[in-house]
């Protein structure tokens, strides 16, 4: 999803190389294939609570083996992001210590934490962009309202992860001021995204990109009605359901990518 992400985001946003979009989205999968192995590397405590059947908990996967995956798949990125220019490998770059950093240590840091995978999930339309060698609002706002309903998701995360983040002594939002709380925020600050996404919508209509404004108003609605589902306490079908709301998005930018190539 992720590769889509940034090699969609490289067509709306004019680009048009094709290897300039391969490499995209092979960097893009790397990125994220070292970082969720780093993460398993950095989070088996709280793992093996929260995740019993992890890999890495169950033995079926060794530490070393992960090391590897980890550590080899971001190198390998950032020598194909390399390949792209200055810009998109700064941002690489970022991602890459931001995601690290994230797994080894800002995770146990309450709302600085969220935000920062809120940000790395939301980071692959400014990296498409940046490939581009172009500015867009369209895109801007498309990451400003990812930012803000990920954001989001993750408070009701905490709440969801409360009891195994208890036991490990993680200090997470939910921790802090009670799950039901922590699924409050989160279902508010989901709600604020709507506003960039009905302005996303609206700047893609201005702008020819119908699918993408199509999409960004289907998913503004979908996360107006979760949100009110968080608060009758149905945070996993909030969690599958803004996944699905997500996605709706992705595919409307890729069709907008492709129905801009003819």
């Amino acid at each position: 999803m992720a590769a889509l992400a940034s090699t969609a985001s490289y067509l709306v946003a004019g680009g048009r190389d094709p290897v300039a979009s391969m490499l995209l989205a092979v960097s893009t999968f790397l990125a994220e294939a070292g970082l969720f192995a780093h993460n398993d590397l950095a989070n088996l405590e709280e793992d093996k609570i929260n995740r019993p059947d992890a890999p890495l908990v169950t033995g079926a996967v060794g530490i070393d083996t992960a090391r590897v995956v980890a550590y080899g798949s971001l190198a390998s990125g950032a020598a194909v992001a390399a390949l792209l220019g200055p810009a998109p490998l700064a941002i690489y770059a970022t991602a890459a210590v931001l995601g690290t950093l994230y797994n080894a240590r800002l995770k146990r840091v309450p709302v600085l934490g969220n935000f920062v995978v809120a940000f790395l999930t939301s980071m692959t339309y400014i990296y498409g962009t940046a490939a581009a060698g172009s500015a867009s609002t369209v895109l801007a706002l498309l990451y400003l309202s990812s930012l803000v309903a990920n954001l989001g998701r993750e408070f009701v995360k905490t709440a969801m992860d409360y009891e195994g983040d208890m036991k490990a002594g993680a200090r997470t939002v939910a921790v802090l001021i009670g799950p039901r709380k922590a699924a409050a925020l989160g279902a508010a600050v989901t709600l604020a995204s709507t506003a960039f996404g009905g302005a996303l919508a609206y700047f893609s209509a201005l702008q020819g990109f119908h699918l993408l404004a199509s999409g960004a108003v289907v998913t503004s609605l979908m996360l107006i009605y979760l949100s009110a589902l968080v608060l009758k306490g149905r945070w996993k079908t909030y969690r599958d359901g803004t996944l699905l709301a997500f996605g709706i998005t992705l595919l409307a930018l890729v069709a907008e990518a492709i129905w801009q190539l003819f």
